[in-house]
């Protein structure tokens, strides 16, 4: 091949415009590049007519540090003096390749990292169509852990459609989780390819490394990824790992207490913070009653609780599909493809499964209103607007999406949980989203508002949605930086009716009570929504409250405007007929 670049690694041939090696995905250079550089030292001898070229010296080349071994004083040192370049990871990536190949090697196995056809032509858009349709059978077999019958629908996507990064995660994850790291590592390498600064696939090809036992090169692999997404914390999680593994307990540390700040409830790195911080307060007293004496100890038994790592596969898994799933709507949109969806028809009326209360409501609430569940603190609005949601994914099959902007998903569902709400919903069917998690959705966005809408669009486009809960409106108005507070309201409205679904917003709503009569201020959201339903504590006596709930208005129903009494108990509501004190 005239003018072909040969790869400093492989020695294999690729076009003069390449980048990276097709092969093993090393850095190249130019001809050009290559001619400028200091020449090697070497002997050529001719025989027989032909010449064989000894190479006896190179120009020397400063190594890159350990971080694998050396402590956090000497890894400070070594980042304020050697920067790398975040858009050049093709050294790492290649050092990476290198031992994957030598491992397989090493054990009988095949690997190839995958290269793409020069003629392939670019798919089509019945090509896509179908790519999405098989990306969205294997998500739904991955929800159910099962990543053998996963594996084929994601080689039918890949096979329509190989330039879209996720169906190569997924499958990569797939192959990870049943013990082939090899093939796995090909769908890492293809994914980084695509898209190089990738956090699922940096943290998935560490995470090949560690299962192979390459461990000095996971670190510099997680290492590296840490820089290109300093605020993942599965990346730090992993990385806290290898580098227990290899004794390196600071920068173990450093790591899990990364995790911790990141994600607080994180149960394995709550346990292993708890696990390295008493051996290295034993390991520098040794050192110090022995300085003389230098002894490497032996690895120590992972004593990690299997709950924990089990909660972990399970958050990544999470993650992941979380991501894919609502951006393979957006990337359906903007591209015009079709996206498939269970379409259900809907009923005429959500019930609330609140006991007592449908009943006084003809049924429950009208499909399509926009209902306020208003009330002071301690009314239990946020428990309401959740058991609603639960009561109806479990019972009714609906699909519903919590958004907590207040308080993050994990401490929700945690909360709830305690309160008794933890039926057993179909997966998916039950999405809490906080802005942490769905940072993808609206962190980049200039008009937060805009971003929302887009996020809880491109989720009833993937998943399907019948049921919303936005908590809390207060909140909503804070983060979007509401200029016109009732014109604001009222194209949100408006937007959530048009989008079909039956909504529901969480409001502060403080209680005045003069003379006996509770007054309530003018707010514009209760004249625009279709609904009011307001909680209030009831002084019974001067020691005791009791919960009331009222239904201020619902359009389209006759009901009893007066207050109910409100109990909660074994994860139920129930209103009954409140008695007067």
């Amino acid at each position: 091949m005239p003018n072909s670049i040969q790869c400093p690694g492989c020695a294999s041939l690729n076009r003069p415009d390449a980048v990276n090696c097709r092969i093993c995905g090393r850095r190249l250079e130019s001809p050009a590049a290559s001619s400028r550089r200091d020449p090697s030292v070497a002997l050529q001898r001719v025989t027989s007519g032909e010449v064989f070229t000894a190479v006896v010296a190179e120009t020397a080349k400063k190594q890159a540090p350990d971080r694998a071994t050396e402590g956090p004083a000497t890894a400070a040192a070594t980042a304020t003096s050697v920067e790398p370049n975040l858009e050049d990871n093709s050294d790492v990536l290649a050092a990476a390749v290198d031992g994957i190949r030598a491992k397989a090697q090493g054990e009988g196995h095949r690997f190839k990292p995958y290269v793409r056809s020069s003629d392939r032509k670019a798919p089509n858009a019945v090509a896509e169509r179908e790519a999405a349709k098989h990306l969205h059978d294997a998500v739904a077999l991955l929800r159910e852990m099962r990543f053998a019958d996963a594996i084929e629908p994601l080689l039918k996507s890949i096979s329509r459609d190989d330039e879209d990064r996720r169906p190569w995660i997924l499958l990569a994850e797939a192959y990870l989780r049943l013990g082939r790291p090899y093939k796995s590592a090909v769908g890492y390498l293809r994914a980084l390819e695509l898209s190089p600064k990738d956090e699922q696939a940096w943290l998935g090809l560490g995470r090949v490394l560690r299962m192979l036992g390459d461990t000095h090169t996971a670190a510099a692999i997680l290492d590296r990824a840490t820089l290109i997404h300093p605020t993942h914390a599965e990346t730090w999680m992993e990385r806290g790992l290898i580098f227990e593994s290899l004794q390196n307990l600071p920068e173990a540390s450093v790591s899990f207490a990364k995790v911790l700040e990141l994600r607080p409830e994180h149960r394995l790195a709550q346990e292993k913070a708890q696990e390295i911080g008493p051996k290295i307060a034993q390991s520098r007293a040794s050192a110090a009653a022995a300085l003389a004496t230098v002894e490497i100890a032996p690895a120590a038994a992972e004593s990690s609780g299997p709950t924990a790592e089990e909660e972990r596969e399970r958050d990544i898994l999470d993650e992941m599909e979380e991501a894919f799933s609502i951006e393979t709507s957006l990337t359906a949109e903007r591209s015009g493809a079709a996206v498939v969806t269970q379409v259900a028809e809907a009923p005429a009326r959500v019930r609330t499964f609140v006991e007592g209360l449908d009943e006084t409501l003809e049924g429950g609430v009208p499909w399509g209103h926009v209902v306020l569940i208003e009330g002071a603190p301690g009314t239990m609005k946020s428990s309401l607007g959740f058991s609603i949601l639960l009561q109806n994914a479990a019972r009714a099959g609906l699909h519903c999406l919590y958004l907590s902007l207040e308080e993050r998903g994990s401490s929700l569902l945690k909360q709830m949980g305690s309160l008794g709400l933890h039926l057993e919903v179909p997966k998916g069917s039950l999405v809490v989203l906080d802005p942490r998690s769905a940072t993808n959705l609206l962190g980049e966005k200039k008009d937060w508002l805009d971003g929302l809408r887009e996020g809880i669009r491109s989720v009833k486009a993937q998943r399907g949605l019948d049921l919303i809960v936005i908590d809390s409106l207060e909140a909503l108005e804070v983060l979007a930086k509401f200029k016109d507070r009732r014109r604001e309201i009222y194209r949100l409205f408006e937007w959530l009716r048009d989008l079909g679904i039956t909504s529901f917003l969480v409001t502060e709503r403080p209680d005045w009570v003069v003379a006996g009569h509770v007054l309530q201020g003018r707010w514009d959201e209760e004249f625009l929504a279709d609904g009011v339903i307001h909680l209030r504590m009831h002084l019974v006596t001067d020691s005791t409250a009791q919960r009331r709930l009222r239904v201020v208005k619902m359009r389209g129903t006759k009901h009893n405007t007066g207050y109910l009494a409100m109990d909660f108990d074994e994860g139920r509501f129930r209103v009954t007929r409140a008695m007067s004190s």
